[in-house]
């Protein structure tokens, strides 16, 4: 694991400041997240741990724009982000992130290939230059001969590197990452995720990366844990 201070001279791109989250069931309330705070600078790359029900994705979906949070502010490359107007917060979301879950959400009646290539086309790229990108992609994930296949034919560990490549496709500065090798054996997450880093590095992204691998968790630059909906 390397030294935090080691990129502590590298700008912060992703930062939530006393950030809240509730949820309201009735007359009940679910107080998920209770003043996060957490900074994610350019290259680094965080483990963010805890027990199931704890609150990690509430946390990747605020971070990520998905939600808004209830109180506290969520600044992405120094913007306040969590009080702009609807359509600002997708066009900084297409833009500078890229996610990835447990489960590849691949679309099924589309190639690998074309997987990769629709969500470029979304943020105004030019269907050529989709399509190189795209193989690109592929062909450093060791997929350029599945590239025409639908995910129905590929196998677990290839259809998670799909949903990596479609993750970096738009070369997003943020990266959040939601159990990312969660469904597949020990062996090919432990190959899948060795991919998934060299990526992030390569590319100097900055990323979270929710999971309960402690083995995996350990390879990250620092592991921040979410407990009674603050980090420890």
């Amino acid at each position: 694991m390397s030294n935090v201070d080691d990129n502590a001279l590298d700008p912060v791109v992703l930062e939530l400041d006393a950030v809240k989250r509730t949820f309201r069931q009735g007359r009940s309330e679910l107080h998920v997240l209770n003043g996060v705070d957490l900074k994610v600078r350019e290259g680094e790359i965080v483990a963010l741990a805890g027990p199931s029900g704890s609150g990690k994705s509430t946390l990747l979906h605020v971070a990520g724009l998905l939600e808004r949070p209830d109180g506290g502010e969520v600044r992405v490359k120094g913007e306040d982000a969590a009080r702009i107007g609807d359509d600002r917060r997708t066009t900084l979301r297409r833009h500078t992130m890229g996610f990835i879950y447990q489960y590849h959400h691949l679309l099924a009646e589309f190639s690998a290939l074309e997987n990769i290539i629709i969500p470029q086309i979304m943020a105004g790229m030019r269907r050529g230059e989709a399509k190189k990108r795209a193989q690109e992609l592929l062909d450093y994930l060791g997929l350029s001969e599945r590239a025409s296949h639908r995910p129905a034919r590929l196998s677990g560990g290839e259809q998670q590197r799909v949903a990596i490549a479609r993750a970096l496709a738009n070369a997003p500065n943020i990266l959040l990452a939601d159990e990312p090798t969660g469904n597949l054996d020990p062996h090919t997450a432990d190959d899948v995720f060795q991919m998934f880093m060299d990526l992030a590095r390569d590319a100097g992204l900055a990323a979270v990366v929710a999971t309960h691998n402690s083995d995996l968790a350990k390879r990250m630059d620092r592991i921040v844990r979410l407990e009674e909906g603050i980090l420890v």
